[in-house]
């Protein structure tokens, strides 16, 4: 059965990550100059309410694809070692920005999508990331998404959850509202999820389970509009904490940076950011690639797959993947 979902609410998401980096920038105003200093993010910042950084010149491009991925951590010898601390990539998406148009568009890929990169056995698209090369993660895993979707890729972004959990810690933890009981051990990758409905204080770990829980207790996965809810949620928690820790802003916009795995520049994280400000609603659209089932997984829906990347600005290129 062919699979094909429209935008989700994954874009205002998406969106949200920026945003966290402005509500720094609207918060720094005000500040004085010393105060400010302690972080070179936030003094740019204020420079920038004067003379925003243009994010043609910081990525020198009208035009930038981005993939962004989550990774898990391998751990072995009960826990006491780290084997790799960006496994299998857990989240994965091609986000494409226009400068010119202000437009955020792109999709997600299921993790489970089966890819045959030439040289390489097939293997569901999330777990290249975890069998390249100490220190080519990434360019592998770009490599096996340009050739299942045909896609050009120029920056990757993998998103830190260590650094995300350290920027939760920092403000003091995060509100959240639980819908319902969620309840979810993983061992091997030291995830565990036990939440009652209700109100919650999470920390950093916490809400980092809390984002990555994608298990109902009936054992079916949740859907990727409740996973964006809860995603949301924290978003909306996270803004608030930082707004109630005023005070330790600089600190904490430099620990901010390091949730996008260093792939970014203060220059551009910033232009991002006023970038971002400046998208409508409207202008976020964000879907995900048709795929149909396979028995162990999925594979692409190859007859789909150049009007769904056309619908999302990312045509040029179609599914070039072997498929299992």
């Amino acid at each position: 059965m062919s699979k094909q979902r429209g935008p989700t609410t994954f874009g205002k998401i998406f969106g949200g990550l920026w945003y966290l980096i402005v509500c720094f920038i609207i918060l720094a105003a005000g500040s004085l100059y010393g105060w400010a200093r302690r972080s070179p993010l936030v003094m740019g910042a204020m420079k920038g309410l004067f003379l925003a950084p243009k994010p043609t010149e910081a990525f020198s491009s009208n035009v930038v694809t981005f993939l962004i991925l989550g990774c898990d951590e391998d751990l072995y010898y009960q826990h006491l070692y780290v084997a790799k601390h960006a496994a299998r990539s857990d989240m994965m998406m091609v986000a494409r920005m226009d400068f010119e148009t202000n437009e955020i568009t792109g999709v997600s890929i299921p993790r489970d999508t089966w890819c045959k990169l030439p040289g390489y056995d097939t293997h569901k698209i999330n777990a290249y990331h975890a069998i390249a090369k100490f220190g080519q993660e990434n360019e592998l895993t770009q490599q096996a998404v340009e050739h299942l979707i045909g896609v050009k890729i120029d920056k990757v972004i993998t998103i830190d959850y260590r650094a995300f959990q350290k920027m939760v810690d920092m403000v003091g933890g995060v509100s959240v509202s639980v819908a319902k009981q969620m309840d979810y051990d993983d061992n091997a990758g030291q995830l565990h999820v036990h939440f009652k409905p209700g109100k919650h204080k999470l920390n950093g770990y916490d809400a980092m389970a809390y984002v990555r829980y994608r298990h109902s207790n009936k054992g079916k996965g949740d859907t990727d509009f409740e996973r964006q809810a809860r995603q949301k949620d924290l978003l909306v928690g996270l803004k608030q904490a930082v707004f109630a820790n005023f005070t330790n802003l600089p600190e904490i916009a430099e620990a901010s940076k390091g949730i996008f795995g260093g792939a970014l520049s203060d220059e551009q994280i910033l232009a991002l950011a006023f970038f971002s400000k400046g998208v409508g609603e409207k202008k976020i659209k964000i879907g995900t690639i048709p795929t149909v089932e396979d028995g162990n997984g999925l594979k692409v829906d190859e007859a789909k797959l150049p009007s769904v990347l056309a619908q999302y600005k990312l045509a040029g290129g179609g599914s070039r993947v072997s498929q299992r």
